[in-house]
Order: structure tokens, then sequence, then C-alpha cells
């Protein structure tokens, strides 16, 4: 058998020529570039996937329906620097100073931007008012998508863990701790310990845990705060400014569970972004990201522009708690933030997806010596070992092709490739992935975190109840929620409301509720805002203006 040079796991031997490698290569032999590639790059693919999920969504036509036209993803939110706190403040300047300009997050105005009134008209063009900061309701989830990855180390919060996907701490007990702490550094941590509090020991907190963090700014304790101010702050002012933050938040979490989708994260493979992605000496990354963003760009992602069905058919027949077809629009998927992750009952979540059919650049099968005599099947078996952590639907029945052979692909039942292999310089049959295993991943997994994306949406603004207005009562059709609280109050046109009424309202049934408003003067409406818990998802909470027209 001819013995060939040895090939370091995770390169891209058929992606050296590509210019995305030059370029990356060149810029870092230039000192321009610092540190190893994101998971999706948040300028381009995430960018994509939002635009995707958002056309998908049911969210702004409920925003639009809710305010009689007045209140949508594009409507203009403001953020006053003066409410932040310091932490906040310097968080959003730093994310805006980062932002590239093509990608539609930084937002017109902030400290500094409006000049004195003698100043020459074209010095004006980027003051808002004062000292605040102006951007649509989708450009603030653009910029909170961006903010989730400054600094880059927070990026150690979008893993979980391979073995414990439910756990609330991930490891890589392959990547040196001597890699984690450079990286840090290189991103402006003062010490190792700041971000996961174990000196970058090769563990960190997972999603898992950042879900339910109180202290993030951006992790969704935080985020729902922000919702609730949104609806029941007395000014239209603070309102504004705490859907803007809460739409950063929104951001963020997309973010995360975007992330998910790609097997480094969902496997816990930190290691996988140090892969090599060129000869050049020092040129790192995630190999999967690059693809993506060099093949596709922004707006060319693959199976979007067709839909999202058919996901089940390339992994092989769906079956209980296995991978589970897109969701229809307005409805989500899981009622919880885990269950768009780790799945449920009724869906796969991304992190599932991701981790049981695919694997990632570092947690292929480690090299083995095969008996040429096996047959296809047996060779696959017997590389695949034990310890590969993939659903049975793609060991059970895979195959080496061709066989006996130096170089091939290691094909999962229904014939996708799982991993490529060629033979080392010791006669073993090496694992690695290429650019069709991630052509594959991203045929499957960009559509999957897609509709997770449109899920999570849909999850935290569902549709308004059912309900009937006659006279001065309403009739509200409550689902089967664990609680649920209707307040009613008067908005006047300069947006500040007061509170009149608020009613405890019973679940899984049918309230009348009297509003009490008496007669409205010139210009005031009625606004409901429905704030209801479920049993383990995230809170809801909903507004509703009652139109002047009559029943609802």
């Amino acid at each position: 058998m001819t013995q060939r040079a040895p090939r370091p796991r995770g390169r891209l031997p058929r992606l050296w020529a590509r210019p995305w490698a030059v370029g990356l290569a060149g810029l870092l032999g230039l000192g321009l570039c610092s540190g190893p590639a994101a998971a999706w790059d948040p300028s381009t693919t995430h960018q994509g996937l939002l635009e995707s999920a958002v056309t998908r969504s049911a969210v702004h036509l409920r925003w639009m329906d809710a305010s009689e036209l007045e209140r949508g993803l594009f409507t203009s939110l403001r953020v006053d620097p003066d409410r932040l706190t310091k932490e906040e403040l310097r968080l959003l300047q730093l994310t805006i100073r980062n932002a590239h300009a093509d990608v539609g997050a930084r937002p017109l105005g902030g400290p500094g931007a409006c000049p004195s009134a003698d100043a020459p008209p074209e010095t004006q063009l980027f003051c808002v008012d004062q000292n605040l900061w102006e951007h649509s309701a989708l450009g603030w989830l653009r910029l909170g998508m961006l903010a989730e990855v400054t600094p880059s180390a927070r990026e150690l919060n979008h893993f979980v863990d391979l073995e414990h996907p439910e756990a609330a701490r991930w490891s890589d007990d392959e990547l040196p701790a001597a890699v984690l702490r450079r990286r840090a550094r290189a991103n402006g941590e003062p010490t190792a310990g700041v971000v996961t509090g174990t000196n970058f020991s090769g563990q960190a907190p997972s999603a898992i845990a950042w879900f339910e963090d109180p202290d993030d700014l951006l992790a969704p304790p935080q985020t729902y705060a922000h919702l609730a101010l949104a609806s029941s702050a007395a000014s239209q002012a603070e309102r504004d400014h705490h859907l803007a933050l809460a739409m950063m938040g929104v951001g963020a979490l997309l973010h995360v569970v975007q992330d998910l989708a790609v097997p480094a994260h969902a496997r816990g493979d930190g290691t996988a972004f140090f892969a090599p992605l060129s000869p050049a000496p020092g040129d790192r990354g995630l190999p999967l990201q690059e693809f993506v963003r060099f093949e596709y760009g922004r707006s060319e992602l693959p199976g979007l522009r067709a839909g999202l069905g058919g996901r089940s058919s390339a992994l092989g027949s769906p079956a209980p708690g296995g991978p589970s077809a897109a969701g229809p629009s307005g409805v989500p998927l899981a009622e919880t933030l885990i269950g768009h992750v780790l799945g449920d009952a009724q869906h796969d979540g991304v992190a599932t997806l991701a981790g049981r059919h695919f694997f990632s650049e570092s947690s292929v099968p480690a090299p083995q010596h095969l008996d040429p005599t096996l047959s296809a099947s047996e060779a696959a078996s017997a590389l695949l070992g034990d310890a590969h952590h993939l659903a049975a639907v793609e060991v059970e029945g895979a195959t080496l092709a061709p066989w006996p052979a130096e170089r091939g692909y290691l094909l999962s039942p229904t014939g996708r490739a799982l991993a490529a292999f060629d033979t080392d310089l010791d006669g073993r049959t090496r694992p690695y992935l290429d650019e069709a295993c991630y052509r594959d991943q991203a045929a499957l997994l960009l559509p999957a975190a897609v509709d997770a994306t449109r899920s999570l949406l849909d999850l935290l603004w569902p549709a308004w109840p059912e309900m009937q207005r006659s006279g001065d009562d309403l009739v509200l059709t409550i689902p089967a929620w664990a609680s649920a609280e209707l307040s009613v109050s008067i908005q006047r046109d300069d947006g500040q409301r007061r509170e009149v009424g608020r009613h405890a309202l019973t679940v899984s049934s049918e309230n009348v509720v009297a509003l009490g408003v008496g007669e409205l003067a010139p210009g005031e409406r009625v606004v409901l805002v429905l704030d209801a818990t479920r049993a383990d998802g995230p809170p809801i909470v909903l507004e509703q203006i009652l139109s002047r027209r009559g029943p609802a």
C-alpha cells in the first residue's frame, strides 16, 4: 500500500486552493486577523439566517395588527444612554464600534453624533436627538446578534456537552488551556477566569446555563425584564427604550441557538475552532464556518429559497424523537428554549440534529488499522467504534465506499457522507471532513437554524387569544398557559399610558372582563396588555390596541 504524508485532522485539502483560504492566510500573515473564526459568521451567515426567519415568522404581522399598523419590525425605536447602566453602555458602544457598516446593525445617533447648532447641515446627518440612538426593531435584533460575540470570548457559552447535552457545563479535554487563555486575552479580558470561572481549563458554562443566567446583560432573564417594561412603562420613550434592549437580547438568543446548529457547538468541540484552514502557519479557524461564508455569503444560503421541507428525507425516515420537518409559520416547534435546542417529544432540537447526525472536525473517530478483508459495512462499523455519539439511524448500515481503498467516504445508510477517509503513513484509515461533508451539513443544518429562529420569534410573541367585544365587556378565551393577567390602560396621543384596571384570568377557559374605561377623551385609546406564564417556557407579554371601529 502506498505510503502518503499524514494530513492533520480537520484540514481541508480540497479547499487549500480556494481564494478564501489564501486570503485568510495572507491576513494572518500580515497580523491583521487575531483569534480563530467564530461559528456561523455574525456579519453574513447569521444575518442571512435572521432575514430568512423573519420572512417566515408571523411576528411582524401580529405586531402590525395589534397596533393598528403603528408598530412592526421596521418601527424606529430609540435608546437613551442616560437610562443605561455603565455595563450596558459599554457593551452597546463596543458593539457599534465593531459592527460592519454593511450589516445594517449600526444605529443612528448616540453620544457625540449631534454637532453644535451652528455646524454645517451635512454634519447633522447622523444626529437623532441629543445623545439618543435610533434604529428599527429589526436593526436592534441585528445588533444583538453582534453583541453576543462582543467580546468573542462570549462564544464559550454557545456549546453543549457531547456526553451530556443537558448539563450546565461543557468540556473539551483535547483543547489546551493555554490556547484558550491566549484567546481570552486577545479579546480584552483582563484575566482568563473572568469568563468561565475555571481559568479556561477546558470547560465552561453551557448554553443551557446561559439561558437562565440572571447576571448576563443579554441572557433571557434580562430580556424578559425588558419585554415586561416595554409594555408596562408609562411613557412612550421608556417603552421604546426597553423594547430596543429586549430586541438586542432576543438577537443574542437567536445567535446562540443558531450556533448550536453547528456540529462543533453541539458536540462540545472547542478544538475544531483551531483546525488548519490552509498550509499557512497560524491560519486556523472553523472550516465549516469559512466554507459557508465564502460559498454562500449572506443571501444564497442553501435550501432557503425553495422552503424548509424535506429535511427528514435526507436523513432517513423520521421516527419518534427523530429529525422532524419544518414547522408551519406562526406555530412554535417547541414550548421551551431547551426544547428548541435539545428537542422534545414532537421535535428534534437544533443541537440534537447537529450533534447526533453529523461529525465535527475534532470528534471524528480516531485513525485505525482496518483489515482489508472486511466488508464495507464491517469496516465502517470498526472505524466508527462505540464512541461516535451519532444516532442509530446514521450508523446502522453505514459503509465505507469504495472499500478496500486508500481514500473514500464513510457513508450513512442513506448514502450521505459522514466523513471522508484516507490512509496515513502507518497504514491506518483516518477519517476527516472535507468539502463534500460540509456541503451536506450546510444543506441540512442551515434550514434547521432558520426554522428554529422563526419558531423562537413566534414563541416569544404568540397570537393574541381569541377575543370578542360586547359593549363594555371583553370575552377572552385563554389557552392552557400556567397563568394569565390582563391590564387595561388608557393611552394618550403623546404615548403616555395610565392603568385603569388589572384582571386575573382563568387559563383554559373563557373569561369575561369588564373594561370600565368610561368615556374616552379625544385622542385617547384603550390598550390591553396580556401578561402570561408558561409551565416551562418564556413568559408572554402581548399588547393589543382596542380598535375604535368596534369589536375585535
